[in-house]
């Protein structure tokens, strides 16, 4: 049976390569604006999460318990991180939206030890600096400051926003861990976002969804319920350090999957890169198994 720690990094890492399939099934979806995407990708989300927990008879956890205003800021902060993601991704680039939302170690490494009381060892520091590294070689930002207007500077802003929303998302869901399970924050954090999102449940034709309709239910399924129950899963196990430096794998695999399933190339920028940030999530994973076995 594996150790606890390395179950969690084992969980967030999965969990991190299924968010990689995010922009895969944006891509894949047509004729339909991006806050209906995100409505119904959190609607069969939720629904199957909710299918879990009916079959597994484990309804109960999701009665809110202590900390239950923790739980609405866990959903406000998934809120916040993807609509300030994509406003940033509208008005600068991709690329560039990536790499601010990926941030969000620094902000966990600086934060935690205040609001978590987690220590930063010179392992968090040193795997944090290899992976943010790996990242900037994977996106290649180029000319950041090219062509600057004000949509861009605010394209700019939102993505720093994502990055401090992501990184909030995190140390608030490890805070919860005593409370409630990562599988009832994750419906949680879903049903909130949901509700956020629902005035564009209606804004296109029932046509239009039904069209995209195998899609949007593997995109709720994949990288969405599934993704989601593990991250948080894995958070109850994990340092909020850690497990940020190791969701940088994310970039990494939906570089991996652009080329599978769109058959986008990968360049030996991609390679140098995600060997950085495998070898970040290597470092630190090592130290707390090591921290583990000496308790």
């Amino acid at each position: 049976m594996l150790p606890p720690h390395l179950k969690g990094y084992l969980q967030i890492a999965t969990a991190a390569t299924l968010f990689g399939l995010i922009g895969i099934f944006v891509k894949l979806t047509t004729q339909m604006p991006l806050g209906s995407i995100i409505f119904y990708r959190l609607l069969f989300g939720l629904a199957t999460i909710a299918l879990f927990f009916g079959c597994c008879g484990r309804l109960s956890e999701l009665r809110l318990r202590d900390k239950k205003y923790y739980i609405l800021l866990l959903g406000l902060f998934q809120a916040g991180t993807m609509l300030s993601y994509f406003i940033s991704v509208k008005y600068t680039s991709v690329s560039i939206a990536v790499l601010l939302l990926y941030t969000a170690p620094v902000y966990v490494t600086l934060l935690s030890p205040i609001i978590l009381k987690e220590y930063i060892t010179r392992s968090s520091l040193l795997a944090l600096g290899i992976s943010i590294a790996g990242v900037i070689i994977v996106i290649q930002p180029g000319a950041l400051f090219k062509d600057v207007d004000n949509m861009y500077v605010m394209g700019l802003a939102a993505g720093l926003i994502s990055g401090l929303c992501y990184a909030s998302l995190i140390m608030t869901s490890r805070y919860l861990r005593d409370n409630y399970s990562g599988t009832a924050q994750a419906a949680w954090a879903l049903f909130i976002t949901m509700v956020i999102f629902s005035p564009y449940a209606t804004a296109i034709p029932g046509r239009v969804v039904l069209d995209n309709l195998l899609v949007l239910v593997l995109f709720g399924l994949l990288p969405t319920a599934a993704a989601l129950i593990l991250y948080l899963n894995g958070l109850m196990h994990v340092r909020a350090q850690s497990a940020s430096i190791i969701a940088l794998l994310e970039p990494v695999s939906a570089v991996v999957f652009a080329f599978i399933i769109l058959s986008e190339p990968i360049s030996y920028a991609t390679i140098m890169g995600g060997g950085f940030i495998l070898l970040g999530g290597v470092l630190v994973s090592r130290a707390q198994v090591g921290e583990y076995i000496q308790k």
